[in-house]
């Protein structure tokens, strides 16, 4: 059951590739790996196939927002340079978004899983909803203090940057790109290319002696950024003033009973040794197995492990009632060790995960 723990296991393929034919994933994508090809097919499919299901939708939304949203600032930067801006006039409307939809490979796997996380907590927070204006206070006032303002700002911060996943729109609507300075930078670049590539189109402009100003906007987007604008450092920030308060199983429990998923994800992160971010990627994404880990690590008991798979079951369609129950039967026979050996490994830095597997592999 704690096997599949690749640090870039397919995010899609294991459940589905066998459905449709390995040549056209494969056609054009031989640049990437194989899970990743599989991966990029299914988010960017044939026209002539059907759309996307409720959380591929989501993840589009978010990908194609944020890349929109720094799309934006890039042209903003740019204006100081008229004939950049000039050869940019024949294309008003966002080119940044259709060209990745055309070109899946410029985007990287963990770049592809971020957003995929970042859809899937937005899909768990959409569907379980809270009324408008209602983020949970009145129910967290017991655990948290309501003296104590630093912890009360960073809540209602989390609650708006939620607020903000949780905004409806087209995928080519601007999303603020509230990313990880690393997932930040490979979008910016990313952005910037299309938008040099098709400058350097224009024939107004010396494709080479453009280069230096769009790589100079698209610094001066790099310098602004603020990472801690988002839910997942908001929910960090939050765990972290509460200092040992955030050690109590209940609030835990009282976490996911609200189904404050990031907050979850921070406060097992806490008690586990692990980026939050990491957290949320397993439960969003992970095999069942290390979401039984994680459960079982954390002090959970089997009717936890239950409740904890009907809460991700908006993101998990396969966790039908006869799975849980199956699944509720394998968690009984998952012993502590077990599991603190499982998220100790998962503890790696993801790049030693995947070479070390690529060896085993190799040696069979």
């Amino acid at each position: 059951m704690l096997t599949c723990m690749s640090a870039f296991s397919s995010l899609i393929g294991p459940t589905v590739a066998d459905s449709w034919p390995m040549a056209q994933v494969m056609a054009g994508m031989s640049a990437v790996p194989v899970g990743h090809a599989i991966d990029l097919a299914f988010f960017f499919p044939d026209e002539g196939r059907g759309r996307h299901d409720a959380l591929l939708a989501e993840t589009r939304r978010h990908l194609g927002g944020c890349l929109t949203g720094i799309e934006i600032g890039l042209r903003l930067a740019l204006e100081d340079t008229p004939a950049i801006a000039a050869a940019l006039e024949p294309w008003p409307q966002p080119i940044c978004w259709p060209t990745l939809c055309a070109q899946p490979t410029l985007l990287g796997p963990a770049l592809l899983a971020h957003m995929q996380m970042r859809g899937g907590i937005s899909l768990m927070l959409r569907q379980f909803g809270r009324p408008d204006g209602d983020h949970g206070e009145a129910e967290a006032e017991p655990l948290f203090p309501a003296d104590d303002a630093a912890v009360g700002d960073a809540l209602a911060a989390l609650a708006l940057a939620e607020g903000r996943w949780l905004m409806t729109g087209a995928e080519e609507q601007p999303m603020q790109p509230d990313l990880p300075v690393e997932h930040f930078a490979e979008l910016l670049w990313t952005a910037t290319a299309c938008l040099a590539a098709a400058a350097q189109r224009s024939g107004l402009v010396e494709p080479e002696a453009a280069l230096p100003a769009f790589e100079a906007a698209g610094r001066v987007l790099l310098a602004r950024h603020d990472e801690a604008a988002g839910p997942v450092a908001a929910a960090d920030r939050l765990v972290g003033l509460l200092s040992d308060r955030a050690d109590g199983a209940e609030l835990m429990g009282a976490a996911l009973g609200r189904r404050q998923f990031l907050l979850f994800a921070a406060l097992a992160g806490r008690q586990l040794r692990m980026e939050s971010a990491r957290v949320a990627d397993i439960l969003v994404m992970g095999p069942v197995g290390q979401v039984a880990a994680l459960c079982r690590a954390l002090g959970g008991s089997d009717s936890d492990y239950r409740h904890l798979l009907l809460a991700l079951r908006p993101v998990r369609p396969s966790l039908s009632d006869a799975r849980i129950v199956e699944e509720a039967l394998r968690y009984q026979d998952l012993t502590v060790a077990q599991a603190d050996a499982a998220i100790g490994a998962l503890r790696a830095p993801a790049a030693l995960r995947a070479k070390l597997d690529h060896l085993r592999r190799i040696a069979g």
